[in-house]
């Protein structure tokens, strides 16, 4: 990889910026290439977790945010689009120096990513889609019982709604053997949570996701990571991205369901080294 930030290198910051019409938080840790990390549907940067994050700051210059109408960036009604928080992604680049960066998305992150390196193609240095899907007439939907997940519930205190939730994220027997886990990253949900119209905006955002035919113009080399227990975007649709984006190459983390990079941090943090240390 060769170095990309030009005027924006501390080792640690955390500020918020006016990126287009919106005010967006994000951090900066460590020193090294750039990474941008994009995270997924109603999340923060916590949702990162607390182990993979320090571990990748060590070797690389990690870049987190909040989309917009999540965390602490701006939670505007709606309507969103994917490609509206791609560009968000780049206007937020642009605003601190960065040319290009490689650039790792999870789930509705996945997403975006696909729409950054679509119409930015040369912000994007190496992509890496985590858990996601191309979306359209492409995509093996999850059951509508585990898709019932991602629905709001005003029967329910936030809290509980996690906990109802946790096995889209985890297996069950994650979930039984790992409680402190998974309270851990419900109780950083609770820290920085979406009001209820931003978080229907990026719902509705997620479900209209579709770059399934374009996707064959990427040439960046591609990495696809996904677990083979992931419910809510089943492994398949990771196949399906792997046989669509040329060179792509596609690993999977047995044993771990969605939120694999907090279940597995290990083994994705060695996932994404092997991949990065790779020469283009």
């Amino acid at each position: 990889m060769s170095s990309a930030i030009k005027a924006f290198r501390p080792s640690t910051c955390q500020k918020t910026l006016h990126v287009g019409d919106i005010e967006m938080y994000c951090e900066v840790h460590g020193q090294g290439e750039p990474l941008l990390l994009i995270m997924g549907f109603g999340g923060s940067v916590l949702d990162w977790g607390w182990v993979l994050p320090p571990k990748l700051a060590e070797r690389y210059q990690i870049i987190m945010f909040d989309n917009r109408g999540a965390g602490r960036s701006d939670q505007p009604p709606g309507p969103y689009s994917i490609k509206q928080m791609a560009d968000d992604a780049a206007n937020l680049m642009d605003a601190l120096g960065l040319e290009k960066a490689v650039v790792f998305g999870v789930s509705m992150g996945g997403m975006i990513a696909q729409e950054l390196a679509l119409n930015h193609p040369k912000r994007v240095e190496r992509l890496i889609l985590g858990g996601t899907s191309a979306g359209g007439r492409s995509s093996v939907l999850a059951p509508p019982a585990i898709q019932a997940y991602l629905e709001p519930r005003t029967d329910m205190t936030l809290y509980q709604m996690l906990w109802w939730s946790a096995p889209a994220g985890f297996p069950q027997e994650f979930i039984d053997a790992h409680r402190d886990i998974v309270e851990r990253k419900i109780q950083s949900d609770l820290i920085y949570p979406s009001r209820l119209p931003a978080y229907r905006a990026q719902l509705a955002a997620f479900k209209a996701h579709d770059a399934y035919y374009r996707l064959p113009s990427l040439r960046m080399p591609t990495l696809i990571l996904v677990g083979d227990r992931d419910i809510l975007i089943p492994p398949e649709n990771s196949r399906i991205l792997a046989g669509t984006i040329p060179g792509a190459q596609m690993q999977v983390i047995e044993g771990a369901g969605h939120i694999f990079w907090i279940s597995h941090p290990e083994e994705t943090f060695l996932w994404l080294a092997d991949f990065l240390d790779k020469d283009i």
